[in-house]
């Protein structure tokens, strides 16, 4: 497992609560989040995890998550919370927990700790908690509905006065579209032999969504200029006086900052592109 820093100096408190996860995928093959996430990245995480280390301070907000959850155990008595569910699948277990089912109301709710960012909803989302319907399914429990609650870490009151289209509330439920438990199916075992070929060391690169590839962008800038007037996510026609187009290759934001095992990633060598600056004016 990766050893766990504090390059910062937080809390001991803090570095216990982190070291003392009790997060458990009850034996399972695979849990329901590292089945949606890149093949390659658990893969290469197996293969290099005595060497990886995690700091305190990139737990923060999951070890918030953590909290809200056990909140939710003050829920109804009409209500499941944090049940742990399992299915085998292709010689595989999967399983995975949800957060609350409700279940005159056959509502299944999964709580996020988020940005507003998020406010619209996230296809990754979608895909959990349809996995999570459909183990619910096999394991005798009916779900008609589907719904994140979203907590929003940096809601803010004035940015709601000022954008229309801004959360109006720090927390917020968004709907999840609910699909045919024979596409659920399909769709599991799908990326349960990606997940098996991967660990078997086949190369199964990641996708631009796995990877939060920015696309390409192109900017109008001044020459010699620090800033950008504008970004587009096509290259311009009209160009104004004395600014030039400066094409900018999209970026792999999640490679370049969010995947521990990067390092490793023979994919990501092989693509690592220049990053820009912010590009607001």
């Amino acid at each position: 497992m990766p050893s766990i820093t504090n390059v910062h100096g937080l809390p001991e408190a803090l570095v216990k609560a982190v070291q003392n996860d009790p997060y458990s995928s009850g034996g399972a093959n695979i849990s329901v989040t590292k089945l949606i996430d890149a093949p390659q990245r658990r893969a290469l995480w197996l293969q290099h995890q005595d060497h990886l280390t995690e700091d305190v301070s990139e737990r923060i907000w999951a070890l918030l998550g953590q909290a809200v959850h056990h909140i939710l155990e003050r829920a109804g008595t009409d209500t499941l919370v944090e049940q742990r569910l399992f299915a085998e699948v292709e010689g595989w277990t999967l399983s995975g927990q949800f957060d609350r089912l409700h279940l005159a109301s056959k509502t299944l709710s999964d709580y996020k700790v988020t940005t507003t960012y998020k406010a619209k909803g996230d296809a990754s989302w979608t895909r959990q908690l349809n996995i999570l319907r459909w183990l619910a399914s096999v394991n005798g429990l009916e779900v008609d509905r589907l719904e994140i609650v979203a907590i929003f870490r940096d809601w803010r009151s004035g940015e709601r006065d000022r954008n229309p289209e801004y959360p109006v509330a720090p927390v917020q439920v968004i709907p999840v579209e609910v699909w045919p438990l024979s596409e659920t199916e399909a769709y599991i075992r799908q990326r349960i032999q990606l997940h098996q070929q991967a660990k078997a060391g086949t190369h199964i690169p990641c996708t631009d969504e796995e990877r939060w590839y920015s696309g390409d962008k192109w900017a109008l800038v001044k020459p010699g200029g620090k800033r950008a007037l504008r970004v587009l996510d096509t290259e311009p026609t009209d160009v104004p006086d004395g600014y030039v187009v400066e094409h900018r290759p999209g970026q792999y934001r999640r490679c370049e900052s969010y995947c521990e095992v990067a390092p490793f990633c023979p994919q990501w060598a092989s693509s690592s592109t220049p990053v820009y600056a912010d590009p607001e004016p």
